[in-house]
């Protein structure tokens, strides 16, 4: 049975300023949320075409977070990013009511701080 993972947070390494990201990065930061499934944060990238390319740092047990190294392509420019995961243990269900119960939805989100990020 594959692992499901949910999004704890992403993360800029030491060495790089939020100032020096692409547009479309930013805008694929803005756009995910502590919650969201590991096929939703790939296929987000996706569309944005940012080519992502996420590899586990070392293996985790159910409930623990994980580090992962995600790896946007822009254009020319790759851009290396830092994703916490929390492994989420699997249980026995239905494909159909397990789809509609782990389906993360975005927050609410307030119009005022859309020029923060």
């Amino acid at each position: 049975m594959a692992n499901a993972f949910e999004l704890i947070a992403l993360a800029l390494p030491g060495d790089v300023a939020p100032e020096s990201l692409p547009a479309t990065v930013r805008q694929f930061v803005a756009d995910c949320w502590p919650g969201m499934s590991r096929g939703q944060l790939l296929a987000r990238a996706r569309r944005l075409s940012l080519r992502p390319s996420l590899r586990a740092g070392s293996a985790t047990a159910p409930g623990e977070i994980g580090r992962f190294a995600l790896t946007l392509t822009a254009g020319v420019e790759i851009v290396s990013l830092i994703a916490h995961l929390r492994r989420v243990a699997q249980r026995r269900a239905s494909a159909r009511s397990r789809k509609a119960a782990t389906a993360s939805r975005p927050p609410a989100r307030d119009p005022r701080q859309a020029l923060l990020f």
